[in-house]
């Protein structure tokens, strides 16, 4: 069931419905690192949004898309961290209500890896390994009539009239 639908499966099981009303209600991401048992936050807690079929997924520019990052903190916000690259992650959705009790949670997520860093531009090989010898004779020749063109808008104001 997708996060969006936990408010849905609350009502479902929940013996009292007034205890925390759609528009009061609030989702918070927790993410753990794996391998690290401490559970981290996101510093924002998200609307409840209205479930959706389990056909459509939602596009990441619906509102019920929760991001998670670039800082995390510690369930009592006494330590900040950022969401490392190339670091494995579980995530879960706790749904609280207004007076910020926790009612229900989904279970963790399976791992996942987020992306590594891209590769520095200065750690780039530098060598014309990767050049194709027509791309190479090009350069040379577009080199060459600039500086030919150079050599010649200089001759033309150079000289007197």
């Amino acid at each position: 069931m997708p996060p969006y639908c936990l408010y849905e499966a609350w009502m479902l099981q929940a013996l009292d419905t007034s205890l925390a009303p759609r528009t009061t209600s609030l989702i918070e991401a927790q993410a753990q690192i794996v391998g690290n048992n401490e559970t981290y936050v996101v510093p924002d807690k998200f609307n409840v949004p209205q479930c959706r079929s389990a056909y459509g997924e939602p596009s990441p520019t619906d509102p019920y898309v929760f991001q998670v990052g670039p800082n995390i903190s510690n369930q009592n916000a006494s330590q900040v961290i950022r969401i490392m690259p190339g670091t494995s992650y579980k995530i879960r959705f706790v749904l609280y209500n207004s007076v910020n009790t926790q009612i229900a949670y989904t279970n963790w997520s399976q791992p996942f890896q987020t992306r590594a860093l891209p590769p520095n531009p200065r750690e780039m090989p530098t060598t014309f390994e990767g050049r194709s010898g027509g791309m190479v004779v090009i350069t040379v020749l577009l080199s060459i009539s600039m500086f030919m063109l150079l050599i010649g808008l200089a001759v033309t104001f150079g000289t007197p009239k």
